[in-house]
């Protein structure tokens, strides 16, 4: 993957462990690194990565890829399946290539088996933005490496071993740029100098360059700085490590995590589900009791309307007909006889009364008469009364008559709808 000219800012790592023989990958193995849920990174140790410059024509987008990968085949020996390849961009035409030997990750697959988890990136020294203009120069066991950085981007780097000189050296600090041009060297030991080949290199840079400001980085390669970016971030890498077949101890950390995670789950279904019983439950009980609110507020709201429709008829009744009706009934009232109490007519259209005869036989003769009428139906002499003590007689005899006329007055609307 081709990435741009500036450099990429490395994510935080808890710990950082060397590749190689030189690196700590056995140590690692049997300590606690393996017992432990911490993140790590791998260092390729300087030296050890292949570094080559490309020289790429301008393509399209499409055909950079290919174009890359052509060019760094050219560059190799070995075929690119033996590497870790990441490229960064230098300028129009030129590219670098980083390759790292797959070789230096025996120890760490060991590890990986071990400890069952993967490291989340891998890291060349060499690729590290130390400064943004300048020369940094990293002392092997047995060589010199010298690395041209402008504008935060490693346009160029030489190797020189020991054993060809200072004179050589001096040559190759102004390779590619005129010794005023450099304001700032960076010197980065490995470990394994002596200090005094950091001083005889520090001498050397001081003669060859006296304008540049000399400064020595000792830090261990594992030592984690903040802030600091770099040019490669080996996307491959990455990727081989999320897709890697997971160890027995990985699968075996797998399942226990999913174990509890499915027996959390379970206890939180478990406990939603008695919350939402109780809650349909309570809910039915509401339901229950809104359909007998609703069966209710419908009987009275039909009685409501039946009542209403029946004040609307008894209002609608003609007051002069029932009058008229009475008049014509009372008309048959034979003078011997006269009214003595009750007097009424309900809807149904029965009369009852209560009448005071002079004579008995006279009641006999208005039953008759009234029986007659073609408006009434039945005529029923309820009961008759004489006189039972003594200041009573010679008022005459008490009698209760029900009338039933041919027809009601007015006829309810319940009745109406049977």
């Amino acid at each position: 993957m081709v990435m741009p000219a500036k450099v990429q800012r490395l994510a935080h790592a808890e710990q950082l462990l060397l590749l190689g023989q030189p690196g700590d990958l056995a140590v690692e193995v049997d300590s606690g690194l393996k017992h432990s849920n911490h993140h790590y990174s791998l260092v390729v140790p300087p030296g050890y990565t292949v570094l080559r410059r490309l020289s790429v024509p301008s393509v399209s987008r499409r055909e950079q890829t290919e174009a890359l990968q052509l060019a760094a085949e050219a560059t190799i020996s070995d075929s690119l399946d033996a590497y870790l390849v990441d490229y960064w961009h230098i300028d129009r035409e030129h590219y670098g290539m980083a390759a790292i030997p797959r070789d230096l990750l025996i120890g760490y697959q060991t590890l990986v088996d071990e400890a069952g988890r993967t490291a989340t990136r891998i890291q060349v020294p060499e690729l590290v933005a130390d400064l943004k203009d300048g020369l940094v120069l990293w002392m092997l066991a047995d060589a010199v490496m010298v690395c041209n950085w402008r504008e935060g981007v490693l346009v160029d780097w030489q190797v020189m071993p020991w054993a060809n000189g200072d004179l050589a050296l001096e040559r190759v600090l102004a390779f590619g740029r005129p010794p005023r041009d450099i304001d700032q060297i960076v010197l980065r030991t490995s470990g394994v100098q002596q200090p005094t080949y950091v001083d005889e290199l520090s001498a050397t840079c001081n003669q060859a360059m006296p304008r540049a400001e000399i400064k020595v980085l000792e830090d261990s390669l594992t030592e984690t700085r903040p802030g600091v970016g770099t040019l490669c971030k080996f996307s491959q890498f990455v990727r081989e490590q999320a897709n890697q077949a997971a160890s027995p101890a990985r699968q075996l950390r797998a399942v226990l995590s999913t174990l509890v995670l499915l027996a959390a789950i379970g206890s939180f279904l478990y406990v939603e589900l008695r919350d939402l019983e109780d809650q349909a439950a309570r809910a039915e009980h509401t339901a229950s009791l809104l359909k007998v609110q609703a069966v209710r507020s419908s009987r009275i709201a039909n009685r409501v309307r039946k009542l209403t429709g029946e004040v609307r008829e008894v209002r609608a009744l003609d007051d002069n007909r029932v009058i008229a009706l009475l008049d014509d009934l009372l008309e048959l009232m034979p003078a011997t006889i006269r009214l003595a109490g009750v007097l009424q007519i309900d809807r149904r259209g029965v009369l009852s009364m209560d009448g005071l005869a002079e004579k008995e036989q006279d009641i006999g003769s208005f039953v008759r008469e009234l029986s007659r009428q073609p408006q009434v139906a039945a005529v029923r002499l309820q009961s008759v009364t004489g006189a039972r003590r003594d200041e009573e007689k010679g008022k005459g005899t008490r009698f209760r008559l029900r009338v039933q006329l041919d027809a009601p007055l007015w006829v309810p609307m319940a009745e109406n709808e049977s």
